[in-house]
């Protein structure tokens, strides 16, 4: 004798409870995702130094000649992802600054420096300000330039 089918409607309310459980929990962490993503990509955001610090050996990012080049205190250049400013006389490492040349705020380009101060005056338009050590003087950029080394052989100026 043949025993009678048995269903169990309650358990294929728990199987649909559990795929829309899923479904739900699903779609929750692709817009915790999405959030996350979007947030660390912001305008707003400071992401720190695009170059990454000097120090190391490697290929120089910028030569100059100092017997025609920087002469004078106060004097810059801004070439090669580097801005380089002579601080004080004499053909020594210590009279000149090199930091990079990539605004911690937004990227761009810095296009100046005035008065002791780099500025980030580019098409960005958001007027971060640096000292000459790196440092931020005015924001919006809260993250310093990273800074690079500087090597003098006779009137051969080297920043790696």
């Amino acid at each position: 004798m043949a025993l009678p089918a048995v269903t169990f409607p309650e358990q294929s309310n728990i199987i649909m409870e559990r795929r829309d459980f899923l479904s739900g929990v699903s779609a929750t962490l692709a817009v915790i995702c999405v959030g996350g993503l979007a947030a660390c990509g912001g305008k707003g955001d400071d992401p720190g130094p695009a170059n990454p610090p000097g120090g190391g050996g490697g290929n120089p990012k910028l030569t100059v000649n100092l017997a025609n080049e920087l002469t004078t205190v106060g004097s810059f250049t801004i070439s090669s992802g580097v801005v380089l400013i002579r601080l004080a006389a004499g053909n020594v490492p210590a009279s000149f600054a090199a930091l990079t040349s990539t605004c911690t705020h937004m990227g761009c380009t810095l296009s100046t420096v005035t008065a002791g101060k780099i500025v980030c005056g580019s098409t960005c338009g958001h007027g971060s300000q640096f000292n000459t050590d790196g440092s931020v003087s005015q924001g919006p950029a809260t993250t310093a330039l990273a800074k690079y080394t500087v090597a003098i052989n006779g009137n051969t100026l080297t920043v790696t």
